[in-house]
């Protein structure tokens, strides 16, 4: 139960900041005495732990669980020895304190609220102001007495603030680590102002070093100051502070997405190996976004998504699929076609350079083998087809029986393209979808496809891919990175729980306006269901 944003000066549960630890590492080059006592205690720790394994014997509970911790610790030892990405101030800072702040309720937004009452004033029974904006109406000392001592009926959240700050806040006051199952973080870029914060709601072209461009917003100025002090090196802390406690909030099911550019694809990716360990890593995405013009070399028109789990050996994960067009045919295996009427011709030249001159109802197919090695007194026998006699060879055998073979030639399954070889006729669409593979490039936003309200605005078809690949309904989502509030959006229209939060008021402005003027699809469920 959090409280109203009129009590915060009479609020007395406050909490210590909190403290967050980095792991210990090592040089690329293993120095056991670098001068890092830590470092070495650690050692003595681990190998201790090697020998007691090492030494235990028989079948006890004791004795199998110090073979299991010699082990891991094994296996820590052998990762000491990696090298790992260095910047400037990391070797100083073991860890990091980030203020507690109890989250206050400025604003309830309801449009369910607001339709049932201008239903209900139409009927002539109108409620009150706080009724338009589903307002509980707590007294004063409940919010200041029984603050975060109860459990509120849940509500989705955008939150105002820095998302370091804010994910604290829901580690310490509201207790949810391990509750989120999904964290999609679109974090900027670079070190670029303008790959970083929109000044205006209406005003979307943002310039590097441009004083016309600077936001009117004092804290957003000082902000991307402070965070970007020492450029890449503070991009890299920033993004590591953020992962770990990301880490700390995801269930042992969860995944995170980090969305970036090919300018820091590998400086990213080397940081969340060392939070997350290298074999969390669950795969990298590529995805198409808007074309881009290059004045030299190869234009850049696609971003990516690293994905990582918190635990690899429990990852929820839901095969999606796609459908299967013309364009996954990668070795141009399917060049034959057959016409609405049944005449079969292969493709033309143009045909192949482009698939929209196919005739319509025209399907696309290929010659596919139907022998395989081996001889068999069943199947390594004649088959007539079409007048001509067809063997499979001395040493193969067909693929199915001959009953089988008259049954796929009654079904016009069967070809014969040369006088001495039987093939079997495989549609392009005999199977309509395919695996979603880690190269998505139908996602791009732009013209004709999702109207474009922020400077750095993510398509909702990447984001809707990763939630559906790794939550289910229900399932509370988190971006630290708001944006035009895209998965927000996404999680509403797919019956996700989410939160959401930025630095900035612009995005959350924009956020609120889509998300209370969206209209989605409704679903009848083919059962009754209890909520």
């Amino acid at each position: 139960m959090r409280p109203e944003a009129g009590t915060q000066a009479q609020f007395r549960k406050k909490k210590a900041p909190a403290t967050y630890r980095y792991d210990s590492s090592v040089a690329p080059e293993l120095t056991w005495d670098s001068g890092n006592a830590a470092l070495r205690d650690r050692v003595s720790e681990l190998l201790a732990v090697v020998q007691a394994g090492l030494t235990a014997e028989g079948e006890s509970a004791d004795a199998t669980a110090a073979r299991a911790a010699a082990r891991e610790a094994a296996a820590e030892l052998a990762s000491l020895q990696e090298p790992f990405l260095n910047w400037t101030g990391k070797a100083e800072r073991l860890s990091f304190d980030v203020p507690t702040l109890p989250l206050f309720v400025h604003e309830r937004l309801s449009t369910q609220a607001i339709l049932e009452t201008l239903g209900a004033h139409r009927k002539d029974q109108q409620h009150d102001l706080f009724d338009l904006f589903a307002d509980p109406r707590r007294p004063v000392v409940d919010q200041v007495l029984k603050a975060y001592e109860h459990r509120d009926r849940w509500v989705n959240r955008m939150m105002l603030g820095d998302s370091l700050v804010c994910m604290n806040s829901l580690l310490q006051y509201e207790g949810m680590g391990g509750q989120v199952q999904m964290i999609y973080i679109d974090p900027p870029y670079g070190v670029k102002f303008g790959s970083n914060f929109q000044p205006f709601v209406r005003k979307r072209d943002v310039k590097h070093n441009d004083d016309a461009d600077l936001t009117r917003e004092p804290e957003m100025v000082q902000a991307y100051r402070d965070t970007w002090e020492l450029g890449l090196h503070s991009y890299l802390t920033y993004l590591r502070d953020r992962l770990l406690l990301a880490k700390d909030l995801l269930t042992p099911s969860g995944s995170v997405f980090v969305q970036i550019s090919d300018e820091n694809l590998h400086h990213v990716r080397e940081v969340m190996d060392e939070v997350f360990g290298g074999e969390s890593c669950v795969g990298v995405i590529s995805f198409r976004k808007t074309s881009s013009f290059a004045t030299s070399g190869l234009g850049s028109v696609s971003d990516y998504l690293l994905w990582y789990a918190r635990n690899p050996s429990g990852l929820k994960y839901r095969q999606l699929y796609r459908a299967r067009g013309i364009e996954d045919d990668v070795g141009g295996r399917y060049t034959r076609i057959e016409l609405a009427d049944g005449t079969r011709r292969p493709m033309t030249s143009e045909e192949r350079g482009n698939p929209g001159l196919i005739p319509v109802g025209a399907r696309v197919y290929r010659h596919d083998n139907l022998t395989s090695q081996g001889a068999s007194p069943n199947t390594t026998v004649d088959f007539e087809f079409e007048g001509a006699t067809f063997h499979p060879g001395k040493t193969s055998h067909w693929k199915t029986s001959v009953d089988g073979l008259r049954s796929l030639a009654k079904a016009r399954r069967l070809a014969a393209p040369t006088l001495n070889s039987l093939t079997y006729v495989r549609y392009l669409d005999d199977f309509a979808v395919s695996a979603l593979d880690s190269i998505w490039i139908d996602v791009q936003t732009g013209a004709f496809t999702d109207d474009k309200l922020y400077v750095v605005q993510t398509a909702a078809k990447v984001i809707q891919r990763c939630m559906l690949m790794t939550t289910d309904p229900g399932d509370l989502v988190l971006d630290p990175t708001c944006g035009s509030g895209t998965t927000a959006y996404v999680a509403e229209q797919w019956g996700r729980r989410w939160i959401t939060m930025d630095t900035s008021r612009v995005p959350l402005a924009l956020a609120r306006q889509r998300l209370l003027t969206a209209t989605f699809p409704w679903y009848t469920c083919p059962a009754p269901v209890e909520m």
